[in-house]
């Protein structure tokens, strides 16, 4: 049994053991406790008890998986073998082990046990950079902006829950970092997975989060939330439950925001990048599953829109409501903005599983109608991504040798197509190649 799955065994183990601790060692006595659960309760000592719970386990958990360090920032990003160095920075294999031996001054990398050569993700981006500058790498696929591109910020979008979006946006923020793009993730969601997966915790550290920046009164520049991350090139703007403030705060009045040159509502979110514009080439926004008046900010922000979708039929019909909905919706800002544009708007299925014939229907279904509008690759259903999701990793954090070699390769190939699409699209709009017919 690997290392996730028996974190994920251990983490239920600790969460009864912990839930059998509070029922004995509560201050209202065993006897009480015992009551309250076969007979009416209130509603707010009931869910407090039961949240602590949970909180004392996936302590305890934390320590146990994480140790000897306290937090998982504290540990470096693995390092990377010869041949993952060569598939982040799009090289052949043969050509890239070529380019180590005879370019000059290229990082040399570590030899460990086994006689392997590994790199960590700087040395992978410093060699990424030379190669550029030598010639090697063609621009079409050097992950940086020119002076005359424009930030990319990507919403991925959509009403509908229980699509993958989060782990949709956090795997893509990963991957193009890992891939050499300076990434900045925000994460728009009160309940803050993104912030969660990179260590970013502002509900426990008391840290800035994207309310500061988004509030309306006094509000903060965007570079006093936004935080640096264990993963080299990828910071993070992180979520916090203060976002339902921000809904109420802008629903009881549309005043100007104070301190920020007087933007509206929906502008808010372009101002406060506007601060770190040269800072990074995309931006990944992981939004919640409402219309809510920050994702409305957010997706005005945008330049381009990700839209997942699971496979099924109500899923589908669900999609063709939101469109409605979202058009609507967008229509009544555009009617303030009327040059509002968007580079590009796809559409990603996600926990596929290609074994499912009626899943098969709907993706044939789906790509017959929505043409190149639809990743040419779905989003497949795994193990590997809900294993790595245990230990709050993304797949480019956990070793291949973890799982069925099978397995990761198919999710991981899966992913990499995702983000060679996404990459297509944001090249298209540095003008670095050339522009398909839409569909």
């Amino acid at each position: 049994m690997c290392r996730i799955r028996q974190a994920a065994l251990h983490l239920l183990q600790v969460a009864h053991q912990s839930y059998l601790d509070i029922r004995l060692k509560s201050d209202v006595g065993s006897e009480k406790m015992i009551e309250a659960v076969m007979h009416p309760f209130v509603g707010s000592e009931r869910l407090s008890a039961q949240g602590q719970v949970l909180s004392d386990a996936l302590e305890q958990q934390a320590a146990r998986f994480l140790a000897p360090d306290t937090r998982k920032s504290d540990k470096p990003l693995r390092r990377f073998l010869i041949r993952e160095a060569a598939t982040a920075l799009r090289l052949n294999y043969n050509s890239f082990r070529h380019y180590l031996k005879t370019v000059p001054d290229l990082p040399a990398g570590t030899i460990e046990s086994g006689n392997r050569r590994t790199f960590s993700l700087e040395e992978v981006h410093e060699i990424q950079s030379k190669l550029y500058t030598a010639g090697k790498i063609p621009v079409d696929l050097f992950p940086r902006r020119g002076p005359d591109d424009q930030l990319s910020v990507i919403s991925v979008f959509q009403l509908k829950g229980g699509v993958a979006k989060s782990t949709l946006a956090v795997n893509l923020a990963a991957f193009l970092a890992w891939r050499g793009y300076r990434v900045l993730a925000i994460d728009v969601d009160p309940q803050s997975s993104l912030s969660d997966v990179f260590d970013v915790k502002p509900d426990l550290d008391g840290s800035a989060s994207l309310y500061d920046v988004m509030r309306t009164v006094d509000p903060i520049p965007i570079t006093d939330a936004i935080q640096s991350t264990y993963y080299p090139n990828l910071d993070i703007l992180p979520g916090s439950l203060s976002m339902t403030e921000f809904e109420y705060e802008t629903a009881a009045s549309f005043r100007k925001v104070k301190g920020q040159g007087g933007a509206p509502w929906h502008k808010r979110f372009t101002q406060a990048l506007d601060l770190v514009d040269s800072s990074y080439d995309v931006v990944i926004v992981d939004t919640p599953p409402h219309l809510s008046f920050s994702v409305l900010s957010a997706v005005h922000a945008s330049t381009g829109l990700l839209m997942p979708f699971s496979p099924g039929m109500l899923d589908i019909v669900s999609l063709q409501k939101f469109l409605f909905l979202a058009s609507d919706t967008l229509a009544a800002i555009e009617a303030h903005e009327p040059d509002k544009r968007y580079d590009f708007m796809r559409y990603v299925m996600t926990r596929y599983n290609p074994n499912d014939a009626a899943q098969l229907q709907i993706w044939t279904f789906m790509k017959a109608h929505f043409g190149s509008s639809l990743m040419d690759t779905p989003f497949l259903q795994s193990t590997a991504i809900a294993d790595a999701g245990n230990t709050t990793e993304t797949l480019i954090e956990v070793r291949p040798s973890e799982f069925n070699r099978k397995t990761y390769d198919r999710i991981f190939e899966s992913l990499q197509s995702i983000v060679h699409d996404l990459e297509d699209d944001i090249m298209r709009a540095w003008g670095r190649i050339d522009n398909e017919e839409a569909a």
